[in-house]
């Protein structure tokens, strides 16, 4: 685990430095062949620097997908405290903004590369809002309906974003956002309109 050490402009550009040097390296190499010294090196840092922060690089690792972690949660917190459900699609698309902006990280993170369950943590955070759960109609199924739906909608979420990032986020964060919006959260039809095409023909 992070070791607490009093928080100072060399301590967190110790902790940075290592945290690039980590993602560097992941492009490249599985998280079980990356060594201290290897990270060290890459981040001109002495062995003595990284145990003085961590016990392992794993450690490290969980360091920078907590810190990610942190800033969604602040940014849900933020957005679902407003009684306005249109407020999900923002908050959606603060979420893949915030993904655009620290893209050499996250691009990683979303990979299977660091061997660590991050995207199912992060959509996780977002349909794990009751708000959300109600707009998703989750109170009117049986549980196992309720369950298996969650499913669908985090596991298609996140093979969308890991699409995009795979194609170098060619399609601007809204639109990303959207796409995830309308089909996870689709706007329920009500019975009288649907009913209304059968009547019609009904009568010729």
């Amino acid at each position: 685990m992070a070791k607490a050490l009093t928080e100072s402009r060399r301590t967190r550009y110790t902790r940075q430095a290592m945290s690039d040097a980590l993602i560097d390296l992941l492009r490249d190499h599985p998280l079980s062949s990356i060594s201290v010294t290897a990270l060290c090196e890459r981040a001109d840092v002495n062995r003595s620097t990284f145990y003085a922060h961590y016990d392992a690089i794993a450690d490290l690792l969980q360091d920078i997908e907590d810190d990610t972690m942190a800033w969604v949660t602040g940014a849900l917190d933020r957005i679902t405290a407003r009684p306005d459900p249109s407020a999900i699609e923002d908050d959606i698309a603060r979420i893949c903004r915030y993904i655009a902006d620290n893209r050499r990280h996250l691009q990683v993170l979303m990979s299977q590369k660091a061997g660590i369950d991050f995207p199912e943590r992060l959509l996780g955070l977002v349909y794990g809002r009751s708000v959300i759960a109600e707009r998703m109609g989750a109170g009117s199924l049986g549980d196992s309906e309720a369950d298996r739906r969650m499913h669908f909608v985090v596991s298609g979420s996140i093979g969308l974003i890991r699409h995009w990032m795979d194609t170098d986020l060619g399609d601007p964060p809204e639109a990303v956002a959207h796409t995830i919006f309308t089909m996870a959260l689709p706007t329920i039809i009500p019975l009288t309109a649907s009913a209304a095409a059968p009547a019609a023909s009904a009568a010729h």
